[in-house]
């Protein structure tokens, strides 16, 4: 528009009227028209937020957050990976199973690298997150158990299949407490597995299936006391309802 970069605005608007630069283009034309139409008085400035039509005074991070964010249609699962009392980064590699994201060997060979397709943890089967999850058998030496202090019914080879142990988990039955206490002990048997396969790649660190469920008991146990200054009674049941099922 032909105003200098550093310009102000008090020297650009004088005495009532708007003092600019010949327009150089229609476009320029089109917004000179526009700004004659908007007259400037004395009062003090002020930021005004205004967001889908509603003037917000003060400017907040979760409304301008949820208004750039993409809403897309909510999936079936959704509360079962992200639930309150959740521990976020087991939440996190649960979403990433879920999407099947996960750097497991199958998902490398098909990005046309080269490496081993036996899976870590039991050196016979092609490690994919369905083997992983939970048809290999040392991952399932550790899921059983948990199905058993959760409760969860057995219908036949289900719960050793990925797709029917999280369609249990969506799926279940009983009150707020246990369903939720079933999905931490879920996600934290996902979290402790994949950690397991990461240290045997990376670390070459092996540790034994009743290792990682005492991990996985002791996670659950300090997650259930974290609660204790949001939710003292949730917690305390959490806590009960866990250590009550212990062998």
């Amino acid at each position: 528009m032909g105003i200098d970069l550093k310009a102000t605005l008090h020297s650009i608007y004088q005495q009532g009227r708007w003092a600019l630069p010949p327009a150089r283009s229609e476009e320029h034309v089109l917004l000179q028209v526009h700004l004659s139409t908007i007259t400037l008085d004395d009062s003090t400035d002020y930021y005004e937020w205004v967001v889908d039509g509603i003037k917000w005074k003060k400017y907040h991070t979760g409304v301008i957050y949820n208004r750039l964010k993409v809403h897309d249609t909510l999936v079936p699962w959704h509360s079962s990976v992200w639930n309150k009392g959740g521990i976020p980064k087991h939440s996190f590699i649960t979403w990433l199973f879920v999407l099947d994201r996960c750097p497991t060997k199958a998902r490398i060979l098909s990005w046309g690298l080269t490496t081993s397709p036996n899976c870590l943890l039991c050196n016979n089967h092609l490690e994919s997150r369905d083997h992983l999850l939970f048809d290999c058998p040392f991952s399932w030496s550790i899921w059983e158990p948990i199905t058993r202090r959760c409760n969860l019914p057995s219908l036949g080879q289900a719960l050793r299949s990925w797709s029917g142990s999280f369609l249990q988990i969506q799926q279940l039955q009983g009150t707020v407490i246990s369903k939720k206490l079933t999905r931490l002990a879920w996600q934290s048997v996902i979290y402790f597995v994949w950690q397991e396969r990461n240290h045997r790649l990376h670390r070459n660190q092996f540790r034994p299936a009743t290792s990682i469920l005492s991990m996985i008991d002791a996670t659950i146990c300090n997650r259930a006391s974290s609660l204790r200054s949001v939710n003292t009674r949730t917690a305390s049941q959490l806590l009960q309802l866990w250590l009550s099922t212990s062998t």
